[in-house]
């Protein structure tokens, strides 16, 4: 299972963004994570992706569901530990192995890949640096039994 915010901002005509759906977004997110934690098959994992827009996190997330179709992965930039924490709980609750693969895919490529995104789906650039800047590199102290590094995404 792929959940992301994103996902529940679209509509026929593309996606749209206002702090009321970014809200209703990420309590959606929530919703969807507890529900299939709730219903998880032995051996799944959860994968908690971190890193700036247009780091690949969206596409590496579709190539692992080729693979492990077991996989949950929880797809968002997530920079901050307490961003993370309730998910990590969660999983925990479950007894769910939770992952961190972290993205450090520079800014540059970041920031070309964002440009050229449809216009509603292009982040706002200094929001993109602020977030970008803000990372706290994942580790397993917070709680994941591995963080996977991807470098320069080729996503």
């Amino acid at each position: 299972m792929h959940i992301n915010p994103d996902h529940f901002l679209e509509i026929t005509d593309g996606r749209i963004t206002t702090n009321e759906r970014n809200t209703w977004a990420w309590e959606q997110c929530f919703e969807a994570l507890h529900a299939v934690l709730k219903a998880v098959q032995p051996g799944a994992r959860l994968y908690v992706l971190v890193g700036a827009q247009g780091s690949g996190k969206s596409t590496w997330a579709k190539r692992l569901l080729e693979r492990e179709s077991s996989a949950i992965i929880f797809d968002a930039i997530l920079v901050k530990k307490s961003e993370r924490a309730p998910i990590l709980l969660a999983a925990n609750k479950h007894g769910i192995p939770v992952v961190a693969v972290w993205f450090r895919t520079p800014l540059t490529v970041c920031l070309s890949r964002n440009a050229g995104r449809p216009p509603d789906q292009v982040a706002n650039e200094q929001g993109l640096r602020n977030v970008f800047a803000a990372v706290e590199p994942p580790s397993q102290a917070e709680g994941f039994v591995h963080v996977l590094v991807v470098p320069n995404s080729d996503a």
